[in-house]
Order: C-alpha cells, then sequence, then structure tokens
C-alpha cells in the first residue's frame, strides 16, 4: 500500500523550512515588540464553544467542521479558528482579572473540510492575535501600523481593505432593511443565502455566488446605517489611518476602504478588514490576513463584558508569495575518522558563531563525502584525519574559493579562525 497525506493536507520540507521561520520569527517579533504574550491552547476544544462563538449561520459551523464523538460519547471539534480556544481560556484561567488590556498571540494549525485550492488547505496554519478589554480605536490603528510592517518586512506587494459593520444598533437596522430588500428574490438565491436570511442576513453579502452577488450589488451597504457612535468611531479610525489624504502623503499608502466587505464569523461588530496580496499567485484566495473588533464574543462565551479585536494571518498562503529566503547562516561539515571529533565539536557548539554544521564520522571514501557536501553547498570542509591528528592540527577547505588552510585544533584557536572566517561571511 502506497500512503499518502490526506487530501487538503501537505508536508512542509527542507527546501521551505526557511520561509516557514522567516514568517513565523517576523510575526513573532512584531508581536512581542507590541506587548503580546504567547498562549498555546488544545487543537480540539468542545463543539459548543464554535457553534457558540463562530456561529450558527456561518459556513464554518454549517460545513466545514471536523467534529467527532470521544470514548464518553463528548462532541469534539477540532478547532477551524484561534479566537474561541484563545477566548475560553482567557475566561478559564482568569487573565481577565490582570489589567486591560489583555495582549495575546498564538500559532498554529487549524482544520477546515472545504475544497482545497492555491493556499487553502484542510489543516492551515495561522498566526492569531487578540487585544482584550479596551474598546479604544488604537487597538485598530496600532495593528493595521504593526501588520503593514510584517508585511513590509517580507516584502510583500498588499492592500489593506477596512469597513465598518457598526454596532447592535446599527446592524439592526441594516438587517430591517436588507430583508426588505431580498424577500423578493429569494427563490432566485442559492440554499446558504436563504438559510442566513434568517439567521444572519449581513452573511448573505459574503455570498461567492455569483448571481447573488448580482443582486446584492445595487443594494445599500451596511456603512450607510450606522449608529451615531459607530459613524464618530468609524470616521475617526479612517482619518488617523488617513483614508482621505493623498496616497504620497500616507504612512500606509495602500490601504482603502470596501463597503461590500464582510466576514465569514458572525461575531464581528464595527471595525472588519482584510489584507490581500496582489500578486497573481494567488488569484482568488488572495486574502493573507483578516480580522476586526469583537465587543460581545467574551459575554457570550460566559465571561466578562469585555471588548475584544483581534486577527488571523494564514502562514501556507504567505508561503505562496514570499520571495525564496537567501541562506544566511554559513555551513560547515565535519569530515573525520577520528573519535576525538566529537569533543572539537562539541567545543565549536558552544561557540555563538552563527554558523550550522553536521558530521561526517569514519568515511570510507573522503572524496565522495566532499562531493556530498559541494552538493549540500556546505560552505567550509573541516577535516580531521590520520594526519591532522598527528600535527594536532585542523585543515579548513573553502568550497567556495577552493583555498585551504590549517589551524591548531586548541579550542581558543579555532574560536579566533572561525570568528576571523565566519564573522564577515555572515555580515
Amino acid at each position: 500500500m502506497k500512503y499518502q497525506a490526506p487530501r487538503g493536507t501537505q508536508d512542509i520540507l527542507p527546501k521551505d523550512s526557511a520561509k516557514w521561520q522567516r514568517v513565523i520569527d517576523i510575526c513573532r517579533k512584531a508581536l512581542e515588540k507590541h506587548s503580546f504574550n504567547f498562549v498555546s491552547t488544545p487543537i480540539f476544544e468542545h463543539t459548543e464553544l464554535f457553534h457558540r462563538s463562530v456561529g450558527e449561520s456561518s459556513d464554518i459551523v454549517n460545513k466545514e467542521m471536523y467534529t467527532f464523538l470521544d470514548r464518553s460519547e463528548r462532541s469534539l471539534t477540532l478547532r477551524p479558528e484561534a479566537t474561541a480556544g484563545v477566548l475560553r481560556s482567557y475566561i478559564e484561567n482568569g487573565l481577565h482579572r490582570e489589567p486591560k488590556p489583555v495582549r495575546l498571540w498564538t500559532y498554529g494549525p487549524m482544520f477546515r473540510y472545504e475544497r482545497p485550492q492555491a493556499g487553502r488547505y484542510r489543516q492551515f496554519n495561522q498566526v492569531d492575535a487578540e487585544i482584550l478589554g479596551s474598546n479604544s480605536i488604537s487597538c485598530e490603528i496600532e495593528a493595521m501600523f504593526m501588520l503593514s510592517e510584517i508585511f513590509d518586512k517580507l516584502g510583500l506587494e498588499f492592500r489593506i481593505e477596512i469597513n465598518s459593520l457598526g454596532d447592535e444598533e446599527s446592524r439592526n437596522a441594516y438587517k430591517e432593511y436588507f430583508q426588505k430588500y431580498t424577500k423578493g428574490f429569494l427563490g432566485d438565491l442559492c440554499e446558504d443565502c436563504n438559510r442566513r436570511y434568517e439567521q444572519n442576513p449581513l452573511r448573505m453579502l459574503d455570498c461567492k455566488v455569483k448571481q447573488d452577488q448580482e443582486i446584492y450589488a445595487s443594494c445599500k451597504k451596511p456603512v450607510e446605517f450606522l449608529s451615531e457612535p459607530s459613524a464618530k468611531r468609524w470616521e475617526e479610525i479612517k482619518t488617523i489611518l488617513g483614508v482621505y489624504k493623498d496616497k504620497t502623503q500616507r504612512k500606509i499608502k495602500n490601504i482603502v476602504t470596501n463597503p461590500s466587505l464582510v466576514r465569514g464569523l458572525d461575531y464581528y461588530n464595527d471595525f472588519v478588514f482584510e489584507i490581500k496580496s496582489t500578486s497573481e499567485v494567488l488569484k482568488g484566495q488572495s486574502t493573507i490576513c483578516a480580522g476586526g473588533r469583537y465587543d460581545s464574543l467574551v459575554a457570550s462565551l460566559g465571561g466578562p463584558d469585555t471588548p475584544g479585536f483581534g486577527f488571523g494571518i494564514g502562514v501556507e498562503r504567505l508561503m505562496l508569495v514570499i520571495e525564496e529566503i537567501l541562506k544566511k547562516s554559513s555551513s560547515l561539515m565535519f569530515i573525520s575518522n577520528q573519535p576525538e571529533i566529537f569533543e572539537i565539536v562539541n567545543d565549536v557548539s558552544k561557540l555563538d558563531l552563527g554558523i550550522n554544521f553536521e558530521i561526517s564520522y569514519n568515511p570510507n571514501n573522503v572524496g565522495k563525502q566532499i562531493e556530498q557536501a559541494i552538493k549540500k553547498n556546505i560552505d567550509f570542509i573541516v577535516f580531521y584525519l590520520d594526519d591532522e591528528k598527528a600535527k594536532g592540527s585542523l585543515k579548513i577547505k573553502n568550497l567556495k574559493t577552493r583555498e585551504e588552510k590549517e589551524c591548531k585544533s586548541d579550542i581558543n584557536e579555532l574560536i579566533n579562525f572561525f570568528n576571523s572566517q565566519f564573522s564577515t561571511l555572515n555580515s
């Protein structure tokens, strides 16, 4: 039997690991710089958590969750998104009693049963961040600047689209209007939109069926029904982000409003956003980051009344659009038939030299080992064979320049040699 990875999953192979780690490292450094603290939550939770948080009308709950019964007949679900688990942990572990706002971030696999496409997998990874306990627009403003910095550092071309769904009063007013507008079209709309008509009409705007979108194209948008507090909040956010300024004068040059933007989760209110790659690689799956404000979600999960804001970054989609990462660490291979080589390598490994190394002990064919080092694109070979042992030295060959040098096997001599060789190579 030939085993293959399940459909909608993938292996991250060594050739891609540098890109993968770069994405995570840049996100981690930016989030920690902005005072986010890391949390780790289980990859499965009680199913009810996602029903209450993500929403009964969402495609995730209705079509995409991996749900199963354990041996005690309890319904569990592999997490389809990170926010619900982070908020469950926030409530359960008393983090809501800490000074506000509480800033949390996490990273790991999520699971949704959907048709695999470019950058879309059934097991996919996200970097997730949440700010809990603040209703200040500083959450939205800071996040837009921080995310812009992250994607700039990754070398991406992107566009930030923002919108406001309004508060509860705003959304109730829009719901009443939109149900009246679409009532006469129900026979022409897809099954999902007919279901959403009663559960959450706003979600109908997120429908991907072309015929349905044509029907919705001429209707008013949620931003036209904002209450006075929501409208004031929305205008202040746009002003600070520089939406009204000429692009050349904006701090974030690629930010635009999109009045048709709604998110696929039921818990959002007021500010929502999506960041889209402008690369042709992703085609229809161009969203690389999305999120928004959710001021009622913590309370709906049994916690205290707590405003919140958060977002998720899709790692697999970033992997498709960021450039190859050049190797920055120098590498060397120790080739030896002497057991003392392990003591030498142990000393080298304690040095902070920014090098990667491996040991080829007791090679039968030195020429073949050199050939393997060349194929692996190794920078240096360190020989410690019979002749080197007799002289108490190491022979170092630079595979890029073919230059050879000898160095005493004394650790202090090694430190001086490696520092002189690698400080310039790794700078």
